[in-house]
């Protein structure tokens, strides 16, 4: 029989391929949620390691620098709760990667632990302390252009003989609803990647009858900063460190994340019943809320060289991932 000189499609290539329409098109939260999550094929799906510093990973967290990151993340946590007894809190971690936590090796007065990870049932304990690093990035976003003449264009992803392309898919007529003034000298072919999904796992969890702690670690912006200071879109992706714009190449084998949106979070938080809310940036949270612990890595080991002090300088410099990183915490009561 003759030989077929047509490469076989990869695993990913075929999910998306059963995620597109009549068309041949899905819109951005589809391809994302497809690309990342898909079950056996999706970036996070797959057992490969991703964080870390080696050379095969794709990027690392301040969670993968060692227990110093858990040590402040508890210190925070009795100082914002005060004189409550953190043996009546489940200190609940959402989104940690395989075999990892963020208490792991560090000692805590929580009363218990539980680490939900992905494909878990996001079940919360009604006294909580609720707990995630750069969980919010990696949800969906929907993208959209502006066009002088047309106005705002939702884009999406158009699977061909030859490849995928990103593509404009309709006229938006509801981003007044995400958006509530819109500048009207906004640019030719501004890119505005909204969070949506970002806001939407935040009500998932937020709408359960718990009360206690929120609090996240991410990399985010202002709606301000969305819709006027980012004209190329702040949707990228990650790959053996490099960062890329190409969001469409290495379906399942890149990491792709979005800026969230620090007013669409806040709102979220205060809508659901939550106060005190704060966004900061990290290293002014934890300087602010863990200072004596900040204080004993510091003054700790007689002045020798000590890589906790210099993991602690990481997190804390505005060059590394001070100023990188913001915290955004909330509190709702019984």
């Amino acid at each position: 029989m003759p030989m077929s000189n047509e490469k076989p499609e990869s695993e990913p290539i075929a999910a998306l391929r059963d995620a597109i329409d009549a068309k041949g098109q899905m819109d951005y939260p589809t391809f994302v949620t497809t690309t990342l999550y898909a079950p056996r094929v999706g970036y996070y799906s797959t057992s490969k390691m991703r964080v870390g510093r080696s050379p095969e990973t794709d990027f690392y967290t301040a969670q993968s620098l060692g227990p110093i990151f858990g040590q402040l993340v508890v210190a925070a946590c009795e100082s914002l709760l005060g004189d409550t007894d953190l043996d009546t809190y489940t200190f609940v971690e959402i989104a940690s990667e395989p075999n990892r936590s963020v208490l792991q090796g560090v000692e805590h007065k929580f009363g218990a632990t539980k680490t939900i990870r992905l494909f878990d049932s996001l079940e919360i304990p009604p006294n909580a302390i609720v707990f995630a690093n750069e969980w919010l990035d990696a949800q969906p976003f929907r993208r959209f252009r502006f066009d002088k003449e047309k106005g705002w264009l939702e884009r999406g992803v158009e699977l061909t003989e030859s490849g995928i392309r990103e593509i404009d898919l309709h006229q938006s007529d509801n981003i007044s609803s995400f958006l509530k003034e819109i500048s009207p000298d906004t640019p030719h072919d501004y890119l505005l990647d909204l969070p949506t999904g970002a806001k939407d796992s935040l009500i998932d969890l937020c709408s359960k009858e718990w009360n206690g702690l929120f609090l996240t670690f991410d990399y985010g912006l202002s709606m301000e900063d969305f819709t006027r200071r980012r004209p190329e879109g702040v949707a990228r992706a990650y790959k053996r460190h490099r960062l890329s714009d190409d969001l469409l190449a290495s379906p399942g084998e890149q990491d792709i994340t979005c800026h969230v949106c620090w007013d669409m979070l806040e709102a979220v938080l205060r809508d659901q019943g939550f106060a005190k809310v704060q966004v900061e940036r990290q290293e002014s949270f934890l300087l602010g809320h863990a200072s004596s612990t900040c204080e004993a890595i510091v003054t700790g080991n007689g002045g020798e060289f000590d890589p906790d002090r210099q993991t602690l300088m990481e997190l804390l410099h505005p060059g590394n991932m001070g100023s990188k990183f913001q915290v955004l915490r909330g509190i709702r009561a019984k």
